[in-house]
């Protein structure tokens, strides 16, 4: 009997002796303990200065940004920046703005071969360079589009349909509209007039206004001419009257 009750005890496992407890009690979640050292760095850190933007909104931070942008004078290579603007924007047949995202140069410089092989030019210029080159111009309609995430696409001439699929390849740059021959269009007006064929469209206007031109005419014409008919018809009748 002492023999199978020492063998029975020989089989128990150890492990079942022991239990698991969280050292020091439970960890308050909400308000856990700060120990010397983290809170004489807290006491360091804390900021002892005031600060003048505490209680300002964002639209009061936008406003701010916008008023030094317009306000603080352009720097002599500014002001040469600033014609170079004006010069791309006068020359260019087709303007195209980008909004562009966060992106590596890596990835615009890939852009840019990309637009350089359709005879377009990639620009990159500061919000208070194009202000300045567009004031008093045609062109200040575009001061909406203008910010420091937009680039420029320069080009002589519409190539629309080549721009999109480039502009497909990368997804960091999206195309907020554009202008065609001085004319600004939002972007499915831009894309849709520079789709088309300028020589085709020109053709089928000549040929509408020939037609109508022609039925226009005959209308103006219809009741002089059967007039002039109707009055020959009299005049012919009455002679034949008199000599008989």
């Amino acid at each position: 009997m002492a023999h199978f009750a020492k063998k029975a005890l020989q089989l128990m496992p150890n492990q079942l002796m022991y239990q698991q407890k969280r050292y020091r009690g439970k960890i308050n979640v909400k308000k856990p303990k700060i120990y010397f050292k983290k809170a004489l760095l807290n006491e360091l850190l804390t900021p002892f200065f005031f600060n003048p933007n505490e209680d300002k909104t964002l639209e009061q931070f936008c406003a701010e940004v916008n008023s030094t942008q317009t306000k603080k004078p352009l720097t002599p290579y500014e002001v040469i920046l600033s014609k170079e603007v004006r010069n791309w924007f006068d020359k260019s047949k087709m303007i195209v703005f980008l909004h562009v995202n966060s992106i590596s140069e890596l990835d615009k410089f890939d852009v840019r071969v990309l637009l350089h092989r359709e005879n377009m030019h990639y620009k990159y210029y500061g919000p208070r360079i194009v202000l300045e080159a567009i004031k008093n111009s045609p062109y200040e309609n575009i001061v909406p589009l203008i910010s420091r995430y937009t680039a420029y696409v320069f080009s002589s001439e519409m190539n629309t349909t080549a721009l999109q699929k480039i502009l497909k390849k990368t997804k960091k740059m999206y195309a907020l509209g554009g202008m065609l021959e001085g004319q600004a269009l939002k972007l499915d007006k831009f894309m849709e007039y520079g789709a088309m064929d300028i020589t085709a469209v020109q053709l089928n206007l000549v040929q509408v206004l020939q037609s109508t031109g022609v039925n226009l005419n005959q209308q103006l014409m219809h009741h002089p001419s059967t007039l002039v008919t109707r009055l020959k018809q009299i005049g012919t009748k009455e002679t034949t009257d008199e000599k008989q």
